[in-house]
């Protein structure tokens, strides 16, 4: 096996300095990987048993170090919304429309907000991704009542008759 290469000076005066800080447990072990290398001289099998991680994630931290220098000793997060079809800012926008008929009065469907966003995209779209797109933005099902809150039942049905229809 060939021998593992050199840690660069500029690298180690950057390795000092972020040893001085305060780290996660993630960053800590990742620290850990390159020091114990660079100060001990320990093979990459005895820091991967030390800090209880495979011999291969110890060679990628330490190439990607001597690649890169301290943001590679940083946590990133993960995850995002690597396929969505708008942003964020784009979607909101989308629905403003759809907001202004809704104040009017009108009814509004699902139905209705993935036609218009097929018409939009150029493309099919599934009904689910409207609905998480409505959930994202922070819309929320909301029904027509049956019946108005203050009906009077003895006057529709004086209506249903046609009594009040010469009053």
């Amino acid at each position: 096996m060939r021998p593992p290469e050199p840690i660069p000076s500029e690298r180690l005066e950057e390795l000092r300095e972020f040893g001085k800080a305060k780290w996660s447990i993630y960053e800590f072990k990742r620290f850990l990987c390159l020091w114990l290398r660079a100060e001990s001289g320990l093979s990459t099998e005895a820091i991967a048993k030390a800090v209880k991680w495979n011999v291969n994630t110890v060679r990628l931290i330490q190439k990607d170090f001597i690649r890169r220098g301290v943001p590679a000793l940083i946590k990133t997060p993960r995850g995002g919304r690597y396929h969505a079809l708008m942003s964020t800012e784009e979607e909101k926008e989308f629905l403003c429309g759809f907001e202004k008929s809704g104040v009017k009065g009108t009814l509004l469907t699902v139905e209705n907000i993935k036609k218009k966003l097929e018409e939009k995209l150029g493309k099919p779209v599934h009904a689910s991704t409207v609905y998480r797109m409505l959930e994202r933005n922070g819309w929320r099902k909301i029904a027509p009542r049956p019946r108005h809150a203050k009906r009077n039942a003895e006057t529709a049905e004086a209506f249903k008759k046609g009594a009040l229809a010469n009053d």
